[in-house]
């Protein structure tokens, strides 16, 4: 067994609650916060414990533009800067590129799991979708990494915008 189909046999052992099939009737809020780089805070400071993170990350949903914590009994509204998760680590692994957000949570990059270009803070930087409609976005260093790459892979001779394959899945890095 290769190293991908061990991390993909971890991925697919995890397990998530099924927050697409709740459909509690009680809606609310709760002073819950994820900043634009990732940290989790609750009125106003930052949450301690990765495995209570972790916790609400399990639950977490996004309908009309909006981010909720669902459970069967009730859906609480909470406010994120950009997109819940941020890519702190890449990795090539067996030509795929694995990557681990800030709840250690790891995505293998392919049509299941594409990656977006989206303007953030004036450039465009790729975002990779995670579960259900929620998205991580590459922090610096892994954003330079995916760019290294592609340089690497690229034939100097053609100009062309900078891509990487996952697998067989191809995508751009850079805009």
């Amino acid at each position: 067994m290769n190293q991908l189909e061990k991390i993909s046999q971890q991925i697919d052992a995890r397990s998530q609650p099924p927050v697409d099939t709740w459909k509690p009737k009680q809606l609310g809020e709760i002073d819950i916060t994820i900043d634009s780089d990732g940290i989790w805070q609750h009125e106003g400071a930052p949450f301690k414990r990765l495995s209570l993170v972790r916790l609400f990350a399990s639950i977490l949903w996004f309908e009309n533009d909006q981010y909720f914590l669902v459970t069967p009994a009730e859906k609480l509204r909470i406010k994120v800067a950009d997109v819940p998760y941020v890519v702190q680590q890449v990795e090539r692994v067996d030509g795929n590129w694995v990557a681990t957000t800030n709840t250690q949570e790891q995505v293998i990059v392919s049509a299941a799991h594409p990656v977006q270009l989206r303007n953030y803070r004036g450039q465009l930087v790729p975002y990779l979708h995670v579960r259900y409609d929620l998205w991580a976005r590459l922090n610096r260093a892994c954003y330079l990494t995916w760019i290294e790459a592609a340089m690497a892979e690229s034939d100097a001779e053609v100009e062309v915008l900078p891509q990487l394959c996952s697998g067989t899945y191809r995508f751009d890095v850079a805009g």
